[in-house]
């Protein structure tokens, strides 16, 4: 399984958040598409909530990365426990099989 690389998913979703923000587009009006009537304050306040609800769908993203992560850690260390008492077990004297 790879490995995600957390700094590198924030650097490329930070860069595409500047990537829209920066966009031409991010501060005007659509072109009218024809047979429909857009005012440009509709558009624009529809564009201002598309690229709010993408921030914040990205931070939910993040938020649901990083306690994925705090849970595989809590796990890893459960089986790591595990392993080591079940180690800690088997080598103890007289702990053995009992062979009567």
């Amino acid at each position: 399984m790879a490995a995600i690389d957390e700094a590198a998913v924030r650097k490329d979703l930070n860069d595409l958040i500047e990537a829209i923000t920066a966009s031409p587009l991010a501060g005007k009006a659509a072109a009218p598409m024809p047979g429909v009537y857009h005012s440009a304050p509709q558009v624009g306040a529809a564009l201002d909530d598309s690229l709010n609800q993408l921030r914040l769908q990205v931070k939910y993203l993040l938020f649901d990365l990083e306690a994925t992560r705090r849970e595989n850690r809590y796990l890893r260390q459960m089986l790591e426990n595990r392993h080591r008492r079940n180690r800690d077990n088997d080598d103890s004297p007289g702990e053995g099989p009992d062979l009567r």
